[in-house]
């Protein structure tokens, strides 16, 4: 067979295979197994900071019962920013860690409960305001700080314009997250273990060691059995029980609900009980009043809080409502003090509560009476619905009782002017809406809530609960529990000196239902002063104002229960 010797190649043959080299070198098969490797790091780097924000929640979770809510939150997004930024300009130091970052996730996300639990019987010590960023700075930040500063290796981009982008899309990521997170958990917390404050950890722990095993892992064994057997925050009533009772406490239930760490506590000696809401009291009766509290058989117990009770002064009204039976619309439950008040008078009442525990544990230990209508709603939205009924359909109340009030702090969104219009709609004619606030009435916060009450309804007047100081003028606070009852008519109004049987037996009614301390709004205030009017737009003011109440509260309430027993739960 003939062969054939292939032929020189031309300077142009040369050029085109040049050309086509070029070519193949940037084709795309070599670059679409890099795309896949990078594909793959910058998922694991949103898996990582997606369990970052799950550990943050986590972490206000478990400490709002020690030190609030509103304290827990006040420097935790600041902080948290500050560290995002530390940790991703970490990556350009000329130094790198000694260690692997993302195998220690696991390990340290597992451990946070343990610590967590120890370090908050400090918190007395410690304060509301310091507390939360010490338990945090050993906790939690840390561990963001490691996670993030895994991303910024994840997601390396080889220069300085790209990593900027990047660095401010996981940003912007990780604050969506850290809001979104709380609201897609809210109405989930505590129908499982996994979704509790300490099941969150343990589930981040998880995820944390599927992106990155390690053998480290075996380290946070310890971690784990203490959260499974020790940890009171974690195991069951009884074990708790055991830390409660050289207090002269007994946790009789408990439970995490969309607003928070839910409880029942009894005193064994003094024989009140109290429910509690995170670092907050939402109410107590007396289960064998001391001597000089006795009652009749009515069923309806003793209440330890006076307040409650002066909400039912709605039923005193003078000129009373023309329906011989009158309606009730109570937003917010509590312990149910002022609606069992109202449903013992013969008082149709419905309850528009958010937390279905709340509800369930003033039946289960509060007496609760049954005949009323419960709604297990946001107020928000029952109010609105209410008002697009139309027809036969549409409620209308002679009473409404507006109490929301916890942790030293009320839910915003309930104060607006949108709000009170809608609760204006529901209020009959010739009705009467009892508001119940705690705050200081030397800051802006009261003046502008009472303004904002009194440009929606008409007859507003304003009770508190206790006599003010001698000095009030001169003094520069002025913390109390008030009630503001208002009217959609203009007419002057009166209290009705309540009979034997508003009293139903009770000694606390007997001198508190009746309003006494009423408050001279021009007076107090002055003719003319600052005040905001709260709307659904400017609804971040008050959220501010009641930055300073909240940590103010929470020092008043560590003197109603030992700190034992707030740090213990």
């Amino acid at each position: 067979m003939a062969t054939t010797t292939p032929s020189k190649p031309s300077a142009k043959g040369m050029r085109a295979m040049a050309r086509r080299a070029k070519i193949s070198r940037n084709s795309p098969t070599i670059p679409n197994t890099l795309g896949f490797s990078k594909l793959l790091a910058v998922f694991k780097a949103v898996v990582l900071l997606s369990t970052a924000s799950i550990m943050s929640c986590a972490s206000q979770m478990a400490l709002a019962p020690v030190y609030g809510g509103i304290p827990t939150s006040l420097y935790h997004s600041k902080i948290s920013a500050f560290v995002f930024a530390a940790a991703w300009i970490a990556k350009y130091l000329p130094f790198k860690l000694p260690f692997k970052a993302r195998n220690l996730l696991p390990v340290l996300s597992l451990y946070v409960p343990a610590i967590q639990r120890a370090l908050a019987r400090y918190s007395d010590g410690w304060g509301p305001f310091c507390g939360p960023i010490i338990t945090e700075g050993v906790t939690f930040y840390p561990l963001l700080f490691l996670s993030v500063y895994s991303i910024a290796h994840l997601a390396h981009f080889g220069n300085f314009a790209t990593d900027g982008v990047v660095a401010s899309v996981f940003a912007g990521y990780f604050w969506n997250m850290q809001s979104s997170v709380p609201k897609h958990l809210m109405n989930r917390i505590g129908s499982s273990w996994i979704l509790t404050r300490c099941g969150l950890p343990n589930l981040a722990g998880g995820i944390y060691a599927l992106v990155s095993p390690s053998l480290l892992l075996l380290t946070a064994i310890p971690a784990m059995l203490h959260t499974n057997m020790y940890n009171s925050m974690c195991t069951s009533t009884i074990g708790l029980n055991e830390i409660l009772t050289a207090s002269n406490y007994t946790l009789l239930a408990r439970q995490e609900s969309n607003t928070g760490y839910i409880s029942v506590l009894q005193h064994n000696h003094q024989n009140f009980r109290v429910l509690r809401c995170d670092h907050s009291l939402l109410g107590g009766v007396w289960e064998v009043p001391p001597p000089g509290f006795e009652y009749m058989d009515q069923g309806i117990k003793e209440p330890i809080y006076a307040i409650f009770v002066m909400l039912e002064a709605v039923r005193l009204i003078d000129p009373p409502p023309k329906n011989l039976n009158p309606k009730a619309l109570a937003i917010g439950l509590g312990i149910g003090t002022a609606v069992n008040g109202l449903i013992t008078h013969g008082v149709e009442t419905d309850v528009v509560e958010l937390d279905p525990v709340v509800h369930q544990y003033a039946t289960e230990f509060f007496q609760l009476k049954e005949n009323h209508t419960a709604y297990i709603e946001d107020a928000i939205t029952f109010v609105k619905r209410e008002n697009s009924n139309r027809g036969k359909d549409r409620k209308k109340y002679e009473y409404i009782l507006h109490d929301v009030f916890t942790g030293g702090a009320v839910p915003a969104s309930l104060f607006t002017l949108e709000f009170f219009v809608g609760l204006r709609d529901l209020l009959s004619e010739d009705g009467v809406i009892a508001i119940n606030w705690a705050g200081d009435l030397k800051l802006k916060a009261a003046k502008s809530i009472i303004e904002t009450v009194r440009t929606v309804f008409d007859g507003c007047r304003v009770f508190r609960e206790d006599m003010p100081g001698e000095d009030i003028d001169k003094a520069t606070v002025d913390y109390t529990n008030m009630v503001i009852f208002c009217t959609r008519s203009p007419d002057p109004y009166t209290f009705r000196a309540p009979a034997d049987a508003d009293i139903l037996g009770s000694i606390t009614r007997r001198h508190f239902l009746f309003p006494k301390f009423e408050i001279d709004l021009d007076q107090y205030f002055g003719v003319s002063g600052e005040f905001t009017l709260l709307g659904e737009s400017n609804i971040d003011a008050l959220i501010g104002w009641q930055e300073t109440s909240a940590l103010g509260h929470w020092r008043v309430i560590r003197t109603v229960l030992p700190p034992v027993v707030w740090e213990n739960y």
